[in-house]
Formats: structure tokens, C-alpha cells, sequence
């Protein structure tokens, strides 16, 4: 109790004292104010006294989540926790000389209370005559770890001062904010709350252009990591002209010790979250916190957040086959995300007593899921089994997420001999030998398949590094050849088990169907195992020449963007490859000569071989690719259209004297039946019509009024490309879209806008130069080294 409009007690307070219902109505007047006592008395309240307005302000950015009351000319001067302190109060107050320069009424920024000090409560009357009200109630009580508690008004504090500071008028305010930047970011706090923290700050200060300050967060901190010069503390206090202000910044900063955040900790040593009505965002917030700083294993991929799921044992569904011990990724369901958030904190919820412990509500898991393009959890790019290089060449071969790469590197038990960083050609000579030693019994058609070979298993070890990488085919005239030994051996040494095999599809419908399900996964290899069909189709054509792909997720209408970074196989006998395949995929040809070749007999298994070398076959790899980079990477050739990453390896392979593996690649538009369709309907069309433009109705009049053979075998030759075999010039139109201005010996097919809108179409015999695209070229003569 203390006297009308006073703020001190009347009686010794020091002493806890036990109050009947009697005693409380004959010695509290009506009139009184309300005292209570902080600290220990009152099992840990602590009150945040803000005496000055910036820093009240300041604190709905940093100490929001608290109960405040005030009066109505200073409102939320005061805010409340539970906390355990080593003090019974701190002060927050500027030096003598910097309060006189600032010119503020008061030295005192803010005073955090706890043991032995009491504070004035609602509904008292302040000594000014305002009344004292709440302006978020104290229902519920929210606990922080003391340090936490002192580190967030320090940081008040600092802020509040440099606010008061700020440059009155514009020239250097944007250059404050950037140093600004610079001292938050190695006080440790987050990006997104240093650009908050920012504006406000300027807003505080009278800054019109107070919404531009912010912003610069992250690359401050990029240039700190580089080890690149940014300004901090010093230059601050210089520029505002508070240089005795220093010492005090930096200790209420905590600039001198360690700013890692800390979070208020039960016995089991995780954060606790209080939940309260309205803190939904804030609380999420700190859920997240949590699962980071708890490494629960929630990744971000595209627009999904997903987790890392091992198959116990094989499956086999919808046309796709995946070994037992494969690991997946998994779409992160709101049921799970709540037992991980149960696992990676104390979530509770205050009664009128105190808190009890509660399961983490579903709205948080919800709210949380439906962040997309706002998650900080880390970005995974794949899981892999080995190691294997980075993007710029580096090698990345320590176990666990690599945040350069985005790749989770599990190396399932296995240790791996150190790849060396500058290998001589001589060691990649001789690691070639250990990489081939698998596959020494197979049948290779030439030398060239051989190559393909090579190609495959190193693109295998840093596929998930690639942008995008060409298919690759194992082809053979006879069943029993071992096209899918080879393709296993090759999933064996990447992964440590067989790859995923797929089926192809009666259609392209199906075909993409099953693509999107192991992009979706995260399957590091594929197979499309004994394809029938010829290799073609936009999906796997654009899925082999993009960074990302919009996957189709099966039984909804939504698409999931995924990396495309697995490597795409194929077996069958005789394979045919058609259209735009022809430059995606390489092939390695087998040909055991032999009706019978299944009857063979071998003294080992590559499968078992591969599976029990491993570590030495894919440091052989590895050690491949580091010598020739650290040859210089010495041009072998041009790169491969939409391959330009992935021509590392090919050059490797070629600089260790095997033939260039993309010689495939020509052997296949030549196989082309596509090309040899479209070679014949363009010869028709000269035969018929010349060189003239018509359009397609045209071609159907002609056909019935003209009694040209050529015309009647264009006219069949057109009506065969439709599904149903009838000249339709809508269907035929679409068709003959897809190979517009496509050069097939020496003829191109070129169309234009006519009188009526539909198009014309016109055959073009080109000379010698056109046709081979050296016209007006400079003749350019490679060598290999």
C-alpha cells in the first residue's frame, strides 16, 4: 500500500507480510495506491521501467509479447516478465556529458526492477494525476531467460540512444543506417530483425525517408563473412558525435562477449514458448528457432518443406521400384511438424496460477506450413552417399548439411579416404583403372561406350552439384547383355544401393507421372529400365535441360517446384531415341556376340564388387575430376547445348585420352526416326509442290481435284500424322509447329501468317553453307590439348 499519489510505500515493505481479509479492508483506504513487491517476493516478477519515450516504443518491436500498463501520457512505460536475475535492478542511463549534449530532460533511458524493489500497479493514481491503467493485461506472464531479458533492454537502450542522436538533417542518415547494420549484425542479431529494427529507429528520429533505412541486413553480414572492411561502433559514435557514449554501447550491446541467442531453458535444456492470444506470429516464430537450433531435420525444398524418410524395405508402386534402405524425402504433414515442434521446445500456456505445460497447437503447425517462400530453414538441394564436389569445384566431404551446396551428406557408416585437393594427371591415370576395375568384364561395343561408361559414373558422384546433366543409355541388341548390371553397379558406387527403376509408360501422360514422383522424392538416380518405347517426351526432355521443374504431385491439382539434379538412366535392347532426346542423352552400346549371352559365366559380381570398394572406387572418381581441374581445366572440347556445368566431365574424360563420350549424341540424331520421318515428308512435299507457299486446306483441295500421285502421297503422308487418320489442318497445323525451320538434308520447313490469318507453309531447299550452318563462319580448327 502507498499513500494517495505517491509512489513510495508508507511502512517498511522489506519484510513479507502475511495479510488477513480483516486486516486489508480496515488499512486500505480507498483512495490508495497499489504497491508490489518484485522479484523473489513475487516469484520473479520484474518490471521494465521505460523513462524515456523512444524506449517504450522501441520495446513493442523487441519486448512485445509483454504485459504493459502506463499512464496516458507516457502509455507501456511499463512492462512485466518472469525472470531470474543476478541483480536486483539494472540501469540503462546515458553519461552526464551525453545527456547534456542530446539536451533530454532525463539521463535515464530505462531500469530493469526485480529483488528488493517495488513497483506503483494499476489502478493507482500517478503523483501527476493521470491514472495508471493496463494496456495489455497481465493475465498470463510470459518467462525469459534472464540474460535474454538484460540483452534486449541493453539493446533497447542502445537503439533509444541513437535514435536521440540521429542526424537531424539528411546527408549521412543513409550512411548511420548502414553502419548501423554493421554493429547489429555482430551483436548477433537476425537479418529480418536488424531490417525491422532499422526503419524504426529512423522513424523514431523524424526520418521521412525512415522506410528506405532498412534492407541492407544481409549483405553487411555477407561482407563481414568475406573478411571484407565494414564499419562498426566506433564510426557510429563519430558520425552522431557521441564518441563517450562508445563504452557504454558496446557493453549494453554485449559487443564484447558472446551474442549467440539464448532463450529461457526448462531442466531438459529447450526454449520455452509461452501461448498467448494474438502472439500466434511471434510464437511461430519461435517454434522455428526452435527446429533450427534443435537440427530437427526440416529442410526446405521449392515450394514444399520436407524431411529426410528411409525405406525399410523394397516397394514397388505405380511403375516405380525403389531398393529397401533408400533415403527419401518426405512432405512435412501439419501431425508430424507438431511433434517436432514438441520435441524442439516447452510449450505452455498460463493459468490464473502460473503455466502448464500443452501440446504445440495445430493452428501453429498450419500457420507455419503455409509460410512458403518465408521458411529459414535451410534450402536442401539432395541428400548424398558420397563425397563429391560443389559447384565451384571445391570438395565437400564432411557428414551433415553443407549450407554452401544445400547438400545433406550422409555417409551411412562408411569412412572415405581424403580426396587429394591437386592430384597429378598420373593419379588420375591410375584412379581410372580403379573406377573401371567393376566393369572390366562387360562387353562394350567400342571404345566409345566405354567412354559413356566413364562419363555416367563420375556425372553419378556430382549430380546433385549440376545444374543439369545429359540422360544416359545402356543399350545391346539381346536380353541377358548386363545393361542393368552396369546401371545398378553405377547406382551401387553413388549411393550404396540400387537405384530407383522406373517403367516406362504406354504414354507420355504416364511417363510424366512417375518422373514427377521421384522428383518429388528426391531419388538420386533413375533408371528406366528395358524401355520399349522410344526415349522421347517434352517432360523428360525439359526435365534434363532445367534447373527446376514444376512435379505434378499425384491425386492433386498442385505442383511442387524440385530440383532436377538426379541422374537419369536408361536400359533396353536396341533402343531407340527420338526427337529432342537425340542431343540429351549419351549411350553406351554393349554387344557380347553371342545368341546367348545370359549363359555367361563370371568369376564375381560387380554389383558385390562396387558395393565393397566403394570408398576406394569413388575417391578414384573424385581424384579424376580434381586433377583436371587442377590441371586448369584445359579445354577438350565444345560444350554440349544446355550441358555447359556438366561439361567438366566430359572434358576430364576426354583429357585422360578416352573418345569424346558425345559422339553418341551425333549417332543418335543420325538414328533418328523422327528425323528420318520428317527427312521423307519434306522430300514428298518437293516432289509435289516445289518450293511454293500454300496453305494446308489447300494441299486437301488439291487432293481432290488434282490427280497428282505426289499430291496424293503428300496428302497420305499428312493425314498418317493425325491420332485418328484424318486430315484435320488444326492437327496437322500443331504437328508440323514442332518442326518449323528444323534443317533435315539440306530442307526446312518455314511458314507464314496468310491473307485469311491461318498459316502458309513452304519447303526451303538450302545451299551447302545454310544447311551445315558455316556460312560466313570463320573455319575453326580444335585441338585436344
Amino acid at each position: 500500500m502507498t499513500p494517495p499519489s505517491k509512489k513510495s510505500p508508507a511502512v517498511k515493505w522489506g519484510e513479507a507480510r502475511s495479510w488477513t481479509k480483516n486486516e486489508i479492508q480496515s488499512e486500505f483506504k480507498s483512495n490508495d495506491n497499489l504497491g508490489v513487491a518484485l522479484g523473489k517476493r513475487s516469484g520473479g516478477l520484474i518490471d521494465i521501467d521505460f523513462d524515456c519515450r523512444e524506449a517504450a516504443e522501441l520495446a513493442d518491436l523487441i519486448l512485445g509479447g509483454l504485459p504493459s500498463f502506463g499512464r496516458a501520457s507516457s502509455p507501456r512505460s511499463h512492462r512485466l516478465v518472469l525472470a531470474e536475475l543476478e541483480k536486483g535492478r539494472y540501469n540503462f542511463e546515458l553519461p552526464t556529458k551525453v545527456a547534456q549534449f542530446l539536451a533530454v530532460e532525463r539521463a535515464m533511458l530505462l531500469e530493469v526492477r526485480g529483488t528488493g524493489h517495488q513497483t506503483m500497479f494499476p489502478p493507482s493514481i500517478h503523483p501527476s494525476g493521470e491514472k495508471v491503467q493496463w494496456h495489455k493485461g497481465a493475465g498470463t506472464l510470459p518467462i525469459l531467460d534472464g540474460d535474454e531479458l538484460i540483452r534486449r533492454c541493453g539493446l533497447i537502450a542502445s537503439l533509444s540512444a541513437i535514435a536521440l542522436a540521429y542526424p537531424k538533417v539528411a546527408g549521412q542518415r543513409d550512411e548511420v543506417c548502414l553502419i548501423l547494420s554493421g554493429v547489429l549484425v555482430r551483436a548477433g542479431l537476425e537479418d529480418d530483425d536488424i531490417d525491422a529494427l532499422i526503419p524504426a529507429v529512423a522513424t523514431l528520429a523524424g526520418d521521412e525517408e525512415s522506410a528506405k533505412r532498412g534492407g541492407r541486413a544481409l549483405s553487411t553480414r555477407q561482407k563481414i563473412e568475406a573478411d571484407e572492411p565494414v564499419w562498426g561502433l566506433p564510426e557510429l559514435c563519430k558520425r552522431l558525435d557521441i564518441l563517450d557514449l562508445e563504452t557504454k554501447l558496446r557493453e549494453w550491446l554485449q559487443l564484447n562477449v558472446d551474442t549467440a541467442k539464448s532463450s529461457v531453458k526448462r531442466s531438459n535444456g529447450k526454449p520455452i514458448i509461452l501461448v498467448e492470444q494474438g502472439n500466434l506470429p511471434y510464437e511461430v516464430d519461435k517454434a522455428e528457432e526452435a527446429l533450427i537450433s534443435g537440427n530437427a531435420g526440416v529442410y526446405q525444398r521449392g515450394n514444399q518443406l520436407v524431411r529426410v524418410s528411409k525405406i525399410p524395405k523394397q516397394i514397388s508402386e505405380d511403375g516405380v521400384e525403389r531398393p529397401g534402405g533408400a533415403l527419401l524425402l518426405t512432405r512435412i504433414v501439419p501431425p508430424w511438424l507438431r511433434e517436432q515442434f514438441a520435441r524442439s521446445a516447452n510449450w505452455e500456456k498460463a493459468t490464473k496460477e502460473a503455466t502448464k505445460p500443452i501440446n504445440p497447437p495445430f493452428e501453429h503447425a498450419s500457420a507455419y506450413l503455409a509460410r512458403v517462400g518465408e521458411w529459414r530453414v535451410p534450402v536442401l538441394n539432395g541428400i548424398i552417399a558420397t563425397p563429391t564436389l560443389r559447384s565451384d569445384g571445391s570438395i565437400l566431404q564432411e557428414p551433415g548439411f553443407d549450407f554452401e551446396s544445400g547438400l545433406l551428406y550422409d555417409p551411412q557408416g562408411i569412412e572415405y579416404a581424403p580426396v587429394p585437393e591437386a592430384p597429378s594427371r598420373d593419379q588420375a591415370v591410375e584412379a581410372l583403372a580403379v573406377l573401371l576395375r567393376p566393369f572390366r568384364d562387360f562387353p562394350f561395343a567400342d571404345d566409345i561406350s566405354k567412354s559413356v561408361l566413364v562419363t555416367a559414373a563420375l556425372t553419378a558422384l556430382i549430380r546433385r552439384s549440376l545444374y543439369t546433366a545429359p540422360m544416359f543409355a545402356v543399350d545391346a541388341p539381346t536380353a541377358g547383355s548386363g545393361k542393368t548390371y552396369i546401371a545398378q553397379t553405377i547406382g551401387i558406387i553413388a549411393t550404396g544401393h540400387i537405384p530407383t527403376l522406373i517403367s516406362q509408360g504406354k504414354s507420355d501422360e504416364e511417363d510424366e507421372k512417375r518422373i514427377s514422383t521421384v522428383l518429388i522424392a528426391g531419388d538420386p538416380i533413375v533408371v528406366l529400365d528395358n524401355c520399349e518405347r522410344p526415349i522421347s517426351g517434352d517432360t523428360l526432355c525439359g526435365v534434363l535441360t532445367t534447373e527446376t521443374w514444376g512435379a505434378r504431385i499425384l491425386g492433386k491439382s498442385e505442383l511442387a517446384k524440385v530440383p532436377t539434379n538426379a541422374l537419369f538412366m536408361a536400359t533396353g535392347n536396341n533402343l531407340v531415341v527420338a526427337g529432342d532426346m537425340a542431343r540429351r542423352i549419351l549411350v553406351c552400346r554393349l554387344d557380347p556376340r553371342t545368341e546367348n549371352p545370359e549363359q555367361a559365366e563370371y568369376d564375381f559380381d560387380p554389383r558385390t564388387e562396387a558395393s565393397e570398394n566403394r570408398s576406394e572406387i569413388v575417391s578414384a572418381g573424385l581424384t579424376i575430376l580434381r586433377a583436371f581441374i587442377a590441371a586448369g581445366r584445359p579445354k577438350q572440347s565444345k560444350p554440349l547445348g544446355s550441358f555447359n556445368e556438366w561439361n567438366l566431365v566430359r572434358d576430364a574424360v576426354i583429357w585422360l585420352g578416352l573418345p569424346d563420350p558425345a559422339i553418341t549424341v551425333e549417332r543418335n540424331k543420325v538414328d533418328d526416326p523422327l528425323k528420318s520421318e520428317l527427312s521423307s515428308l519434306l522430300e514428298l512435299w518437293i516432289a509435289a509442290l516445289g518450293e511454293r507457299e500454300v496453305g494446308l486446306a489447300d494441299i486437301g483441295n488439291l487432293a481432290e481435284t488434282n490427280k497428282s500421285p505426289q499430291i496424293s502421297e503428300l496428302y497420305q503422308a499428312l493425314t498418317s500424322m493425325t491420332r485418328n487418320g484424318q486430315f484435320n489442318t488444326k492437327s496437322i497445323g500443331r504437328l508440323l509447329r514442332k518442326h518449323k525451320d528444323r534443317i533435315v538434308n539440306g530442307r526446312t520447313l518455314r511458314s507464314s501468317p496468310g491473307p485469311s490469318g491461318s498459316l502458309l507453309y513452304r519447303v526451303e531447299v538450302l545451299d551447302h553453307h545454310e544447311a551445315t550452318g558455316t556460312k560466313n563462319r570463320k573455319l575453326e580448327t580444335e585441338f585436344p590439348f
